[in-house]
C-alpha cells in the first residue's frame, strides 16, 4: 500500500493489507494513525506465522485472540471482526505488503522492540506445542528482516521452546487450511 493509503487519504480498497487497515480503524475509530499501523503490522505477522505450516489451528486461533483481548478498547466481537479479516486477508497477501509491514516496523520499533515483537510470534508459533519447520523458517525470515541477529533469534527461540506447555490433545485438529 502506498503511504498516503497508510495516512488515510486515498481510498484503501484495492488491497488485501488496507482490508485488514480498515477492519482494525473500525474497531478502534479513535486511536491515532501510528497505533492502527502497528497494531495491523503486528496482526499481519502473526497471521503469516500462523499459516507459514499450511493451517491454523485451535490454540493458536486462541492465543491470537488473547493477545487482542489486551489491546485497550478492542471490543469482543471487534477482536473476532479483525481475526476474520485476518483469515481471510492475510493468506493472500503479496510478498510486497509483507516486506512494507517489516519496513515499517522497523521504522517504529527500536530494537528492543523488535526482539518484543519476535518473542509474541515465536510464542503463536509454538501455541500448538511446537514450532513447525514452516514456522521457524518464517520466524527466522520476519527475523532477518528485521535486523535481529541469527544467534539472538535463535536465543529466542530456544527461550520460547523452554517456557511452553505441552500441546492440548484438541489443539492438533487443524482449524482451517
Amino acid at each position: 500500500m502506498d503511504p498516503l493509503a497508510w495516512l488515510g487519504l486515498r481510498d484503501p480498497e484495492e488491497s488485501h493489507l488496507a482490508a485488514v487497515q480498515r477492519s482494525v480503524r473500525e474497531v478502534l475509530p479513535d486511536d491515532e494513525a501510528v497505533v492502527i499501523r502497528y497494531i495491523v503490522i503486528v496482526a499481519i505477522l502473526l497471521t503469516r506465522v500462523a499459516y507459514a505450516d499450511g493451517s491454523v489451528v485451535r490454540s493458536e486461533l486462541d492465543h491470537l485472540r488473547a493477545l487482542f483481548r489486551h489491546v485497550d478498547r478492542l471490543p469482543p466481537d471487534g477482536i473476532e471482526q479483525v481475526c476474520d479479516t485476518l483469515y481471510d486477508r492475510v493468506p493472500r497477501l503479496e510478498r510486497a505488503d509483507v516486506d512494507r509491514c517489516v519496513r515499517e516496523l522497523r521504522s517504529l520499533c527500536n530494537r528492543d522492540e523488535r526482539r518484543q515483537v519476535m518473542r509474541l510470534l515465536a510464542d503463536l508459533a509454538r501455541a500448538d506445542g511446537q514450532i513447525a519447520a514452516p514456522e521457524r523458517g518464517a520466524l527466522l525470515g520476519i527475523g532477518t528482516d528485521l535486523n535481529i541477529p541469527d544467534e539472538e533469534l535463535e536465543e529466542l527461540l530456544e527461550a520460547t521452546a523452554e517456557s511452553d506447555p505441552a500441546p492440548r490433545p484438541d489443539d492438533q485438529a487443524p482449524e482451517s487450511e
